[in-house]
């Protein structure tokens, strides 16, 4: 299973932070890339916990302190996992 895969298939069971999905790729350029073509595909959302981060800001995001990040699963991400 690709790691973006194994991410939705995780996110089902709730949100996660986003350090703990890092776990989930090889490397940080295959972490950002999968996340930002989640993100991108409309298959999760990126927040800070309380307000989702705006695409403008997702690659700084990504490439900076993962605390305090999380993801969810969308109703489109769910589908794509079923």
């Amino acid at each position: 299973m690709s790691p973006e895969l194994e991410t939705l298939d995780q996110l089902l069971g709730g949100s996660l932070q986003l350090a703990v999905i890092r776990g989930l790729y090889s490397d940080d350029f295959a972490f950002a890339r999968g996340i930002h073509g989640l993100l991108a595909a409309g298959d999760v959302r990126l927040s800070d916990g309380a307000t989702e981060v705006p695409q403008w800001q997702w690659g700084q995001a990504l490439a900076g302190d993962l605390a305090g990040l999380r993801l969810d699963i969308t109703s489109a991400g769910s589908r794509r996992i079923a």
